[in-house]
Order: C-alpha cells, then sequence, then structure tokens
C-alpha cells in the first residue's frame, strides 16, 4: 500500500456542485437558489449571478467540453437580465444613460474574453495541442470573467442612485444641489428644486420666494448697485429703510394695559361693521349677524357692561372694515392696536376659557385681520395651526348630531366655523408654501344647511335644510365647498414632499378642477332677478380664488413653456389666469391706454377705488390681498418680455395691449400701495425696474443701453417714495405730538433691523419678521433669466 504522501497540489478536491450565487458564497450565507435570489432582493444587489456548474474532467482539466459551454452560454443569456429587478417599469433619461453604460462594459468584457482565449491557444504545451481536425473547444477563464462581474457590479452601483421602494421605507437621502442667490434686495436665498430656504423658514412650491431664482440677473444688477460705494440709487434706498423703520415704530402700540380704549364714535363704527359685514362675512362665515347686531346694540346702550369678548369681537370687526374706510387707510394704526390687544387677550389668563364659541370667533377674525392690517400677514399659517387644533379640541370635526344635544343655532355655527377653518386652513397653506394638513376626510360634519342666518332664530326645524335654488347667506360659502376637494389635491400635489405627480397628473388635475370650476359658475349664474343675487364683491373674489388654483398648478411648467412647446398649454394657462386676475380685481384696466409706461415729470397718478371693495382691499391690504394683484403683474411682465425677445422680425417688436394695460396699471397700483401706508418700496422698486426694460426693448435698444432706463427708473422710484415716506413720518410726528399717552419706548428696539427679530421684547405678541424684503411680499414665478442675458 502507498503510503507517500501526495504533493498539496495533488490532493483531491471536492466534487459537489456549487448551487449558491457567487454573492452569497462570498458573504457565506444560505441561498435559496432563485434568480435573483431572496438574500441578493434584500441586500439590493444589482446582479445576481449563478457560477456555471461544470462536469468532473472539466474541473480537473480547466478546458470545458463543447456541451458545458453551450448550457453554460444559454444559463448566461436566460440570467443575463433577469437578476436585476427594476423598482419602475417607467423609463428615464437616467435609465438610458445607465443602459448604454451596461452596453459598453460588456463589449468591454467580450473583447477580453477573446483575448485572453487567444493567448491561451498561444501558449499551450506541443503536446496538447490538438489536430486540425478536431479543433480545442473555448478556454474559460472562471477567475477571471468572475473578477470582471465583480467590477462591473461596483461600476454599477457607483453609476446609480438606489430608488425608493416599497421594501426600502427608509431610502438614502441625496445631497444638496441647490444653489445660492445672493443679492441686496433678496437676501440669501438657498433654491432648491421645489422650495426655497430663507433665513430659518422653509416656502415650498406654492410661495412666491420660489420664484427669485428666476430674477437671478435683475437681483445681480442691484447687487453690483449695493457695492458701489457712489451708488446714489443704494443710499436713497437705505434712507428709505431708515424711514420705514421709523414709521412702523410710531405705527406700533407699546405694552397693553387696558382693553377697548379705542373705540371710534358711533357713526364711525357703524360704517366699519357694515363694511366687514358686507364683504369678508359674506365668504367667510364667521358671526350669526343677527346675534352679533343685537350685542352690538347694547353695547352702545351700555359700554360699560359689554363682557370682554365681545368688545375683542367687535375690535376685531372694525379692524377688518377699517381697510376699506378710505384709499389712504387711515385707520391702519387703530386697527393695528385692535389686532395688538385681541392678542394680548388671547395670551392672557384664563387659557381654557377661550375655547368657546366666541373664543373661536375671535381666532378666526385675529387671522384674516393680521393680513388686512399688516400684522405679521405672511406668519398667520402658524396661528391657523392653532386654530385647527383648538376646533379639534373642541369637537368641531365631529357632527354635532354625535354630540351632547345642543340648540339648533349652536350647532350651525359649528358647521360653519369648521367649514371657515377648512377654507382658512387651505388658503393660508398655499400662501405659505406648507403643504395642507387637513381634509375634509378627517371629520364627520356635514356642511351647513343653506338656510339664511334669520331662519336660525326661530325653534321650529325648518322644511328646506338642503342647498335649494334661492340665493341665501350660505350659497356662496357652500358653492365654495364643492371644489375643496380639487383645490386641496393640486396643493397637495404642489407641497408634498417628496412628489410623485407628473405632467399626467397635472393635466389630470386640470381637467378635475375644470369640471368643478363650471359647476360652481353655473351655480352662481343660475341666481337671476327679481330675486336676490350673489354681489359683485362675492363673484369676482371666488373667481379669483378658482382663477388662482389654475395658475398655481401649471406654474412649475411655465419654465419648461418658454423653451418647449410640448409645455405651450401650461404657459398659456399660467399667462390668461393672470390676466384674467387682475381684470377681476381691477375692471378699469385698460380705460387709459395712454399713459405712459414710464411717468414722466411729477406725473405720479394713484388709483382711485371709490366704490370698489375688493381693489380697496388689494390696495390698502396685505399678505394674501397684496399677492391677488402683484403676482399676476409679474406674471405679466415676463410674458412681456418674453415674446418681445422671441420677435425677431425686421421692425419693432409686437406687443399684447392687454399684457402692455396691465403693466402700466401696475405702477401706480405700487404707489398707491405706498401712499396707503406701505413701507416697503422694494416691490414698488423692482416694477418700475422691469417696466424700464421692457420699455427699452420697445426702443429697441439692446446691451449695455438697456441698463440706463432700468437705472433712471429706480433712481426716480426711489426719490418718490423717500418724499412719500418723509411726508408720513412728519403727519405721525404731528398726530402724537402732545400726548402723554407714551406707553413704552421702541427706539431702541427698531434701531437695530428693518424686522422684528426673536430678540425683540415684543416678538412672541406681533410675530412680524418679515420675509417680505423682496419685491413687497409678491410672487415671482418667472421661470427664464435668459430674458436678460440676451440683451
Amino acid at each position: 500500500m502507498d503510503t507517500t504522501p501526495r504533493p498539496k497540489g495533488d490532493q483531491r478536491r471536492r466534487h459537489r456542485p456549487t448551487l449558491a450565487c457567487i454573492s452569497c458564497r462570498k458573504s457565506k450565507i444560505r441561498c435559496d437558489r432563485q434568480h435573483p435570489c431572496s438574500a441578493c432582493v434584500r441586500s439590493r444587489h444589482k446582479t445576481c449571478v449563478f457560477e456555471p456548474v461544470r462536469g468532473l474532467a472539466s474541473r480537473r482539466s480547466g478546458i470545458a467540453s463543447t456541451t458545458a459551454d453551450s448550457a453554460d452560454t444559454q444559463h448566461g443569456s436566460d440570467c443575463d437580465l433577469g437578476p436585476v429587478t427594476p423598482a419602475s417599469s417607467t423609463p428615464t433619461a437616467h435609465d438610458h444613460d445607465h443602459d448604454r453604460d451596461l452596453d459598453r462594459d460588456r463589449a468591454r468584457d467580450h473583447d477580453l474574453d477573446l483575448d485572453l482565449t487567444h493567448h491561451k491557444r498561444a501558449h499551450a504545451p506541443p503536446s496538447r495541442q490538438p489536430d486540425s481536425t478536431n479543433p480545442p473547444p473555448p478556454v474559460l477563464d472562471v477567475n477571471g470573467v468572475l473578477n470582471r462581474l465583480f467590477r462591473l457590479e461596483r461600476r454599477l452601483d457607483g453609476s446609480t442612485v438606489p430608488r425608493e421602494s416599497p421594501e426600502n421605507p427608509n431610502p438614502p437621502t441625496s445631497r444638496y444641489e441647490g444653489q445660492v442667490i445672493e443679492s441686496y434686495l433678496a437676501s440669501d436665498i438657498h433654491a432648491m428644486s421645489r422650495g426655497v430656504v430663507s433665513k430659518t423658514r422653509y416656502f415650498g412650491q406654492s410661495h412666491w420666494m420660489n420664484g427669485v431664482v428666476h430674477f437671478k440677473s435683475m437681483l445681480e444688477l442691484f447687487e453690483n448697485q449695493s457695492k458701489d460705494a457712489k451708488s446714489e440709487a443704494m443710499a436713497v434706498l437705505s434712507r428709505c429703510k431708515a424711514l420705514a423703520r421709523s414709521i412702523k415704530a410710531q405705527r406700533y402700540p407699546g405694552i397693553i394695559n387696558q382693553f377697548g380704549t379705542k373705540i371710534p364714535p358711533r357713526d364711525v363704527a357703524d360704517k366699519l361693521v357694515d363694511a366687514y359685514l358686507r364683504t369678508i362675512e359674506t365668504v367667510f362665515r364667521v358671526l350669526h349677524v343677527p346675534s352679533f347686531r343685537r350685542d352690538y346694540e347694547q353695547y352702545w346702550a351700555a359700554p360699560d357692561a359689554a363682557v370682554m369678548p365681545f368688545v375683542i369681537q367687535l375690535q376685531l370687526v372694525m379692524a377688518i372694515g377699517s381697510t376699506l374706510y378710505d384709499d389712504c387707510f387711515s385707520m391702519r394704526k387703530t386697527a393695528v392696536q385692535w389686532v395688538t390687544e385681541a392678542q394680548y387677550w388671547l395670551l392672557g389668563p384664563p387659557v381654557k376659557g377661550k375655547l368657546t364659541v366666541t373664543g373661536l370667533q375671535n381666532m378666526i377674525l385675529l387671522t384674516i385681520a393680521r393680513e388686512t392690517a399688516s400684522v405679521g400677514g405672511d406668519l398667520v399659517w402658524i396661528q391657523v395651526g392653532s386654530l385647527l387644533r383648538s376646533a379639534f379640541y373642541m369637537g368641531l370635526h365631529r357632527d354635532p348630531s354625535r354630540l351632547p344635544k345642543m340648540p339648533r343655532l349652536e350647532a350651525e355655527i359649528r358647521r360653519r366655523l369648521w367649514n371657515t377653518i377648512l377654507e382658512l386652513e387651505l388658503k393660508t397653506s398655499i400662501d405659505s408654501g406648507g403643504f395642507p394638513t387637513i381634509s375634509p376626510d378627517n371629520s364627520d360634519t356635514r356642511p351647513p344647511a343653506d338656510l339664511d342666518d334669520t331662519d336660525l332664530l326661530g325653534e321650529d326645524e325648518p322644511t328646506n335644510t338642503g342647498a335649494g335654488e334661492r340665493f341665501t347667506d350660505m350659497s356662496v360659502a357652500l358653492a365654495l365647498r364643492e371644489s375643496f376637494r380639487e383645490r386641496l389635491a393640486i396643493y397637495q400635489m404642489l407641497n408634498a414632499i417628496p412628489s410623485r405627480g407628473t405632467y399626467d397628473d397635472t393635466i389630470r388635475l386640470h381637467r378635475r378642477f375644470t369640471t368643478a370650476f363650471k359647476a360652481l359658475t353655473t351655480k352662481l349664474r343660475s341666481y337671476v332677478p327679481p330675486e336676490r343675487q350673489p354681489t359683485s364683491f362675492q363673484c369676482r373674489f371666488v373667481e379669483i380664488m378658482a382663477r388662482r388654483c389654475f395658475l398655481s398648478l401649471h406654474l412649475p411648467y411655465l419654465g419648461s413653456g418658454l423653451k418647449d412647446p410640448a409645455f405651450s398649454f401650461s404657459r398659456k394657462q399660467v399667462t390668461e389666469s393672470a390676466v384674467k386676475m387682475y381684470h377681476l380685481l381691477f375692471p378699469i384696466v385698460g380705460l387709459n391706454p395712454e399713459r405712459p409706461l414710464i411717468p414722466e415729470g411729477d406725473d405720479l397718478a394713484t388709483l382711485s377705488t371709490e366704490g370698489d371693495d375688493l381693489s380697496r382691499f388689494a390696495v390698502c391690504a396685505a399678505g394674501f390681498w397684496r399677492l391677488l394683484a402683484s403676482q399676476p403683474s409679474m406674471i405679466v411682465t415676463l410674458e412681456l418680455q418674453t415674446t418681445m425677445q422671441e420677435d425677431e422680425g425686421l421692425g419693432p417688436p409686437t406687443v399684447r395691449p392687454d399684457l402692455l394695460n396691465i403693466l402700466r396699471h401696475s405702477i401706480p397700483y405700487y404707489l398707491s400701495r405706498i401712499k396707503a401706508g406701505e413701507t416697503n418700496v422694494k416691490g414698488y422698486l423692482f416694477t418700475a425696474a422691469l417696466a424700464g426694460h421692457v420699455q427699452a426693448l420697445m426702443d429697441g435698444l439692446t446691451g449695455p443701453k438697456v441698463l440706463e432706463p432700468i437705472l433712471s427708473a429706480a433712481m426716480k422710484t426711489e426719490k418718490t417714495c423717500f418724499d412719500i415716506l418723509k411726508q408720513q413720518l412728519g403727519s405721525a410726528e404731528v398726530a402724537d405730538a402732545g400726548t402723554s399717552e407714551e406707553q413704552f419706548d421702541w427706539g431702541p428696539l427698531m434701531a437695530g433691523d428693518e424686522d422684528w427679530g426673536d430678540g425683540t421684547l415684543m416678538a412672541p405678541f406681533f410675530d412680524v419678521s418679515s420675509v417680505e424684503c423682496f419685491l413687497g411680499g409678491f410672487d415671482v414665478m418667472s421661470p427664464s433669466a435668459a430674458v436678460w442675458n440676451r440683451t
């Protein structure tokens, strides 16, 4: 028996075939031999490769037989695409690039196989060379193939980003790929794909700050001017900011010690109350008007006997109505006083005592009054969140029929308040660029009854509790409610993170909302004389809200629409919706088409809003009301610039008269806002600069010659604003002279910064720090900065 030990290289090897995939063998884990195996699916491997099974002779000699090679070739062809399991069946541009990389790598590996085969044939020993009549089978280097497969897998992992899948609830986050825009007007704006970050706040896609990136060239122009120490324009703008700080310091009250001390005379109070009841109350139902008027009469009969919740309610109603008192908003300071007292009252003890129907009504009125009186109007979404949770805490999301028995009047008021809170949550979410956090599905509260307020006074149950054919006090609110789900779906898609909306989803939502909008307009047109009809304010306001949905829905594709005809439908929808909104807000647009685009000399015309409540809100109020005019005017200006620069004819560029009339009208609009108490002059400044650019294009100027009319218009605007602000400051000082009721020294607080920072004493009460440091707070969703570069 031969006991001589065999050499190490001669030791017998295992002949058991390898059935596990290469990845499982390398990781030393159990493989279920599926294609792909479960281990590769869990570990998210791009490929799951199995080593071909060879016969015993092939393992010993290293040369595969022809049969085995054919089987391997067939096996490889079957498993080539099988192990790659895509998370989505929808091809993308990134997928096509990835496929091209794979094809290139496969061709490179095939060439390496051929080179390796020829090399082994050339260096084979003579004794192993077969004769010419029996060609040798091809040589397969398994280790070389495996190494190339591993290199290909590593290259694949490095060139792709993992897609989100249901099996991966926590996908890895991609790195930040935004851009930073530095500007004297806009501060530092971190622009991203679906939002922007400004200072300490994040704004979703529906917020106006997302459009700043498209005005990059104009912003850089003012940024260069701010770095010039000899720039007269920046010096005048700095003086305007200093005047604005002084005016706001005089406008805001000190620490409140008493409530209800600023009630005006009865005749003035009657006008303010009537202004509110004929406008806002007819759309957003808050009060039961007969009950409010009864308490109002009792107050004037015995003012000292009035309870404090009603006094606060009356002051908030008058604060909203004071916006319509005159063109110059002469009662602005008093309105700010009333809003501030309401904030103090809500914060004061006992807090639980505010969780009543009256307390909830006061919270809603405070939300509306903060926008009309410009007391932190851009932060009301935060307060609406508190309002919403207070309503949940009081059970307004449950229908009164499911709660302990209560009077019929109280039950209907609770339904009306819940409906109004839903509308305010959606409206403020749009303005703040936030995701709407409420839905009708979160509540079982039925819609309010289609009844007049007087129908709720009797003890008998009304016979008609559904939507009838006659126009009632609730008809407009109920008509808006019918389209709430469609409007909510639009803004949820716009502000959702992460967004899964596509252009097909945009078109689908457009069709859905078009149907709802037609039903809304048909309903309001069905009320014909001699019966009661909706007012002009109600019809125009409701249509503006609807047109704003169309504009917001297509606005993300406006930039693509200016370059790609495939998105021309969105470009048309945005432009036409903006034109329609502006004409609904100011029906007199185009009545004076001969007015020059840039005012000459002392021709500083302002708007007259006498008898038009909606136009006066747009001129005197802030927040949402200011956006209704400024956003359409900016979109119209962008369309003007783009169409003029797209005109490559030999003659002067063609200008749409309707667009030019809106731009011509927006100049006195911003001037009217300054004269009505607006302290931020940058909206007026920027619009005048854009008008100067349009005028330069109309005059055929190109290149550096375009800058002169832009800077000239901006400089003239700043001097005009400086004179107005100086006059307002002098009038305020005269009005305050001789008074001994100074409660707090605001000079040190207002000297440091234009905004009310977090470190000021009254910041928790006022919350007036504002992002409206650029363009006066309007949406600038214009998509192309190239309109400036082409000149």
